[in-house]
């Protein structure tokens, strides 16, 4: 280990986190660590990879081969009580640097494709009238559902109650509004 340091000092090697047997340790530790969690299903091939976050309150169910790549954040309104669930197919994939708030429910097909730095949202606030401030505007959720063989591009953001059907393509720094048709580029 000192001598890997010294010459990743010296000979400005790359990060050992790039070292791929390191890497393949990490990532199996990571992933038996989250499944020994309660509230949480994986299956054999799920591969998590670092600094990947979620509350407790979020139920998690992953089938084979779903991937989630580094920094991918699972959140939730403070005030939503109770538990909510993150579903992801077979052979799914959630690149880097996306957030999924999971306020209410969100379910991902198979074979999903979710580009980097994407957000999912499941709540929103009530802002319509004059009368509550902003601050104290109820919270309303609605479950997102995508799903199969879809395209998501990076930077696309969804939004509450939406559902994306089978085969959609969403292009780069989309907001997604309403629901998009199956095989539907938007």
């Amino acid at each position: 280990l000192i001598l890997r340091l010294l010459a990743r000092l010296v000979l400005q090697l790359p990060d050992i986190e790039q070292i791929p047997t390191y890497q393949r340790r990490i990532v199996a530790l990571r992933r038996l660590l989250v499944s020994l969690q309660p509230n949480v299903e994986l299956s054999d091939d799920v591969v998590l990879h670092p600094r990947f976050y979620h509350p407790r309150s979020v139920r998690l169910n992953f089938a084979d081969g779903a991937e989630i790549k580094r920094d991918v954040r699972i959140g939730r309104d403070g005030e939503i009580a109770g538990e909510s669930t993150l579903s992801i197919g077979v052979g799914s994939q959630i690149l880097s640097d996306c957030l999924l708030d999971c306020s209410s429910d969100i379910t991902i097909g198979d074979g999903t494709h979710i580009g980097r730095a994407c957000s999912i949202y499941t709540h929103t606030h009530q802002t319509d009238s004059r009368e509550v401030p902003v601050l104290e505007s109820p919270v309303n959720t609605a479950p997102v559902v995508i799903g199969s063989d879809v395209m998501i591009y990076s930077d696309v953001v969804i939004l509450p109650g939406i559902t994306i059907g089978d085969g959609a393509v969403v292009a780069v720094r989309s907001v997604v509004t309403r629901d998009v048709e199956p095989y539907a580029i938007v």
